[in-house]
């Protein structure tokens, strides 16, 4: 029974990340630089501390990291990564608290570049046409759907 319980707990995904949700996310327009700016805040209704748990050799340790995946509607307005396999936004700056004690809220920010001729309003409109994707070093720990 310990063997079948111990197996269950880790076919069905259980991990720190579970205890993560959305508590509050803003978007604005920076209209003089054309950004797509996401405020999130994200809740660790967890026992433990949410915080990362990659580690390398390298120097530059940037933990937890939150990315905006944006839908077709949302791509076809940005600026988009022409350099990768994955489906990126142009980023333009990011910040974090990096960590969350359980109970608390860690605030996040990320600035996506705006395609110079896309109507503003449609890109603020769109902006939830999107996922939030929770990275950990280079795996992607929980997804989101905003839309």
């Amino acid at each position: 029974m310990l063997l079948l319980t111990t197996t269950l707990f880790f076919i069905t995904g259980f991990d720190r990340a579970e205890h993560i949700s959305i508590s509050n996310i803003e978007t604005t327009i920076i209209k003089a630089e054309n950004i797509l700016r996401y405020d999130i805040k994200l809740k660790n209704s967890g026992i433990k501390t949410f915080k990362s748990e990659f580690d390398y050799p390298g120097q530059h340790y940037y933990g937890i990291e939150l990315v905006i995946r944006p839908n077709k509607k949302l791509a076809s307005k940005m600026e988009m990564d022409k350099y990768s396999d994955f489906i990126k936004m142009v980023p333009m700056g990011s910040g974090s608290t990096n960590v969350i004690e359980p109970g608390n809220v860690g605030s996040f920010h990320i600035e996506y570049k705006i395609k110079k001729d896309a109507n503003l309003k449609e890109v603020k409109k769109l902006a939830f046409d999107s996922n939030l994707l929770i990275i950990d070093g280079v795996d992607v720990i929980k997804e989101i759907p905003l839309n």
